[in-house]
Formats: C-alpha cells, structure tokens, sequence
C-alpha cells in the first residue's frame, strides 16, 4: 500500500517551526483537495502551556481555513481511520509525542536505561506514523531539534537519543526535511516545491 509523503519540520522551541509546518499543511490539502487535520500531541500541564496552545489554536483559526483537530498525547495510530488519501495529517509534535509515549505507564527510573525499552517506545511511534501514512495522503511532522541541548542527566542523554534515531528513521523516508532558525527555512532534504 501507498504510503503518504512526509515533510519533517524540526527546530529549537519559539522558532517558528508550528507556523511553517501549518502553511506547508495548507498548501499539502489545496494540492490534495482534502481536509485539513491537526493531530495535537500536547498535554496541558501548567498555565504557559495553556498559553502554548491557545496560541497555536488562534494560528489556526486565524488562517483562514477549516482544520480538524485531534487531540491525541499517545497511541497517535488509533486515529489513522480518520484519514483518507485525500487529507494532509500535521502532527504537532514529535518531541511531546515522545515524551508522554515514554512517561506512560511504570515510571521506574531504571527503565530508561533498557534497550529494549527504547525500542518499544520508538516502535509503538513509528507504528502509529506509519498507521496515519497509509491512510492519509500528506503528513507534516513538527519536532524540536535537541542538538545542542545541554545532556546534563542520564534521563535526558537517553531521551534525546531516542528522539535523533526517531528523526534519522523520518528523514531517511521523508520527501522533505527542513530547519528552522529564528523563523527562517533552511531545507536540510528536498522533494517537490510547494
């Protein structure tokens, strides 16, 4: 089966990475002549998240189109039934979907430190993105870029490792890969122009 193209959008926080990745959405379902739909992986949590999202929310609405919104923290594969070859999927975000997959459920410490923990945790995600791309026909995915982060715990160390594997698995398979920098594009990868 015919998977969906995938433009990966990575960048540090406040970057302008949700903005670019809405305006290549829109442009994904005017090509598809589909729906619009907003996976929103996000958790609220403490009141600048609340902020967070409301933003994101007003960015929406204020373009002008109807978008469809999903709010799904983990298992983001349990919504591919709701997607057709006509609809572009943005998933926002990578980073927040890793995060809840990997504080879901025992939350022993030792854990993190497993192989075969990491492996679960990165499989039950791309199999949930490959789920979505069999049944949509366009998938924007947003994630921050955690290079130069500083990996002060082992909890962290293993964390953004597990997030760098997730992006080399994407970018390897994706159309298009790009940066951004203080709102800036910058493609890392290229597929067709927008």
């Amino acid at each position: 089966m015919e998977k969906a193209k995938v433009t990966i959008i990575l960048g540090g926080v406040r970057s302008g990475k949700s903005r670019e990745a809405e305006t290549r959405a829109i442009v994904e379902a005017d090509k598809l002549e589909g729906k619009l739909h907003y996976i929103a992986c996000g958790k609220v949590t403490d009141e600048e998240m609340k902020a967070r999202v409301r933003s994101h929310q007003q960015q929406r609405e204020s373009s002008g189109q109807k978008w469809i919104t999903w709010e799904q923290p983990v298992d983001i594969g349990a919504l591919s039934g709701g997607f057709t070859k006509r609809d572009t999927v943005l998933i926002d975000c990578l980073t927040t979907l890793l995060t809840n997959e990997w504080f879901a459920g025992d939350m022993n410490e030792e854990r993190w430190e497993r192989p075969d923990f990491h492996a679960s945790v990165k499989n039950i995600i791309q199999t949930g993105i490959g789920a979505i791309r069999r049944s949509a026909g366009a998938v924007i995915i947003v994630s921050n870029e955690l290079a130069f982060e500083p990996m002060d715990s082992p909890l962290v160390f293993h964390y953004a490792k597990a997030l760098g594997e997730l992006h080399q698995w994407l970018i390897n398979d994706a159309e298009s890969a790009v940066l951004i920098e203080h709102g800036y594009p910058i493609v890392k990868k290229k597929g067709a122009a927008i």
